[in-house]
């Protein structure tokens, strides 16, 4: 993850095949990924279980034997629902992948609308007929047969065909720029506070940063993520901890210095609130 813009900065593939499918089934601390964003498209697979899937300001619970499309550029999330165990796949490709070599109808007419795919919504995929593509696409990747990549290929395509006619494709127009430029303004307040987990940050901070009013802030905040700045910010540094204090033998005051909590005590108590157990409790596997 890029630390400056909360952009993913991995290689999905390679230069001659952007595409790689990632199998999830462990949580990162106490969700299964962080807010982030990529250029790159993608197609979450649920294969067992369930999960609570947030992207920019809609949420979804994603259920087994379903996928939810995500366009790029989007900010997206992804939690644990319970304690219930799960696995998703996570397709992901670069739309070069995709692209015309020349302007063609293909290019102006459904590439670049997908490239420019503005939803309010995400796009939950559990139609047979659709689904089936994605089940391809899994099967394909996983045998890897010498034509592997023209298969899959032709089931991305086959599979943006069914979804463009079922779903209105919203372009970005200017009647929707505030909600980009909101999704900009959030992109760079989570960066911040990503960069600055060490410092004693304020609401106040927060909304001069991206210059609002505390209120304001506040409520913008709350409507994207589900949590205040502070619950956040909280959330982010506690999973920072949980993660030193597995990998490293550094004293517990170190690494509440470390995540940005002045006073450890206070630490402690917030620690435990959202791990159920003490850090050094944590360490020993206790949590």
């Amino acid at each position: 993850m890029n630390k400056d813009t909360l952009l993913e900065d991995r290689v999905h593939g390679d230069p001659m095949f952007a595409f790689h499918i990632y199998m999830v089934d462990y949580l990162d601390g106490d969700v299964i990924f962080q807010w982030h964003w990529h250029h790159e498209m993608e197609f979450l697979v649920m294969e067992h279980g369930q999960a609570l899937i947030r992207v920019g300001a809609s949420e979804v619970t994603l259920q087994e034997g379903e996928a939810l499309f995500i366009p790029s550029g989007q900010l997206h999330a992804a939690y644990p629902v319970g304690n219930e165990p799960f696995r998703l796949q996570a397709i992901v490709f670069h739309s070069q992948l995709i692209n015309s070599a020349t302007y063609d109808t293909i290019q102006s007419h459904f590439i670049d609308r997908l490239l420019e795919w503005d939803d309010d919504e995400p796009i939950l995929i559990k139609e047979a007929s659709a689904f089936r593509h994605i089940e391809a696409i899994l099967s394909h990747y996983d045998e890897k047969n010498s034509t592997y990549p023209l298969l899959i290929k032709g089931e991305l395509f086959l599979l943006f065909a069914y979804l463009m006619d079922e779903y209105e494709v919203k372009r970005k127009s200017p009647a929707r720029t505030e909600k980009s430029e909101n999704i900009t303004r959030l992109k760079q307040v989570l960066t911040y506070m990503d960069k600055n987990l060490q410092e004693r940050l304020t609401v106040n901070d927060l909304a001069s940063h991206i210059q609002m009013s505390d209120g304001h802030f506040s409520r913008f905040f709350k409507s994207y993520i589900k949590m205040t700045p502070i619950d956040y910010m909280n959330h982010v540094r506690i999973n920072k901890a949980a993660k030193l204090l597995k990998e490293t033998d550094r004293s517990v005051l170190d690494i509440s210095l470390e995540v940005g909590f002045e006073n450890t005590s206070y630490f402690i108590r917030i620690f435990k609130r959202k791990k159920s157990c003490t850090p050094s409790e944590f360490r020993k596997g206790r949590g």
